[in-house]
């Protein structure tokens, strides 16, 4: 009867442990969604706002475009290749 209970309990911790191939059961993490900052910004001719949420990413190429396009104006209003934004 004792070897009975000793085989059950054998053939039960053999079930429970991990393949010894190295191979794993657990799922691949989720990449991390990137973080949105929301700001609140001032409409042309409004006392009120509009808060738009954007990554960082996006709010720093929102912010290189506008770049471009002074420098662009200033170099056809002038003639001259230097920006007064040094870029």
């Amino acid at each position: 009867m004792m070897t009975l209970f000793l085989s059950l309990a054998l053939a039960g911790a053999a079930v429970e442990n991990p393949p010894a191939d190295g191979a794993t059961t657990t799922q691949p993490a989720k990449p991390a969604k990137p973080k949105k900052i929301c700001k609140t910004v001032k409409m042309t001719g409004s006392n009120l706002g509009k808060r738009t949420c954007k990554t960082q990413e996006q709010w720093d190429a929102g912010q290189a475009a506008n770049i471009d396009t002074i420098n662009q104006g200033y170099k056809q209003n002038t003639g001259v290749g230097d920006s007064p934004l040094g870029n």
